[in-house]
């Protein structure tokens, strides 16, 4: 049976209802300006949860938040904010807290990608890598914990990438290493953080098709060569499918878990 696929999801909100009771809960999610960050943000607000949007993309959060806002009214606070930068990860848990009183959730998201061979790397694109994937979700882990240690509860979900499990041909070092390290990092605060109560977790997607996979899913060179045969279930994935996956760690369905590597992937691993 050929793998099924369309070129983009369509980018429908709110459009199914998430199983989980997130009523009263207020959570960040960085990159939100789209992708999978966009939809953490639809899943969670639609499960009750207060978000607080940031990313660079002003215009793109503000679309994001209006689209919320339409169904779930005076759940969303949007913040500008460039991870890369201690002090706009600060502000951002300082507005949040402002704005909602507390942060329940962490949703580490922010992420991106350089594309060349090896020998061809530079020292400032392996920086920029660490600094967007793996410095700023140790920066908002940090921040939030200063109010999770307190009241003793709290979930952080730091997202990963089945490349942080192992390698493939695609020639992009620096997102594997950062990628692998997030999954290190959710081990190990999820073992410091857990006697004060405070959930670790980290979720591993696959191939979505989002502005950084779109090519690679479109590609028949790329798809077919690379995807595909460790495509175990008879689709590509959309971009909606994601969103149990945020949710469930949030709540408290998953109060027993921590320090654990959620895959959505169709089955990528099992290979």
């Amino acid at each position: 049976m050929p793998l099924l696929h369309r070129a983009r999801f369509r980018g429908d909100i709110l459009q199914k209802s998430i199983r989980y009771n997130l009523d009263g809960k207020v959570a960040i999610v960085t990159g939100a300006s789209g992708g999978l960050g966009e939809q953490f943000c639809y899943a969670l607000t639609d499960s009750g949860a207060k978000v607080v949007l940031a990313a660079r993309r002003l215009d793109q959060l503000k679309r994001v938040a209006a689209e919320i806002e339409k169904k779930k009214p005076g759940q969303t606070l949007v913040v500008q904010t460039d991870v890369t930068k201690e002090a706009d990860c600060i502000s951002l848990v300082k507005k949040a807290v402002e704005k909602f009183g507390t942060v329940d959730i962490m949703v580490n998201n922010a992420g991106m990608y350089v594309v060349k061979p090896l020998v061809e790397q530079t020292l400032a694109d392996w920086n920029l890598v660490v600094s967007v994937n793996l410095t700023s979700a140790f920066l908002l882990s940090r921040e939030v914990a200063k109010i999770m240690i307190p009241k003793q509860s709290g979930s952080i979900i730091n997202i990963s990438s089945t490349f942080g499990l192992g390698a493939t041909e695609f020639t992009e070092v620096s997102y594997y290493a950062t990628k692998g390290a997030v999954i290190a990092m959710t081990k190990a605060l999820a073992v410091e953080l857990g006697k004060k109560n405070i959930r670790v977790n980290s979720i591993a997607p696959g191939f979505f098709p989002t502005d950084m996979s779109i090519k690679a899913l479109t590609d028949p060179a790329i798809r077919d060569k690379y995807i595909a045969p460790r495509t175990a279930l008879p689709m590509y994935a959309e971009n909606e499918w994601i969103r149990g996956a945020v949710c469930f760690l949030a709540s408290d369905d998953a109060k027993y878990i921590t320090g654990h590597t959620l895959a959505v992937d169709g089955g990528w691993l099992a290979y």
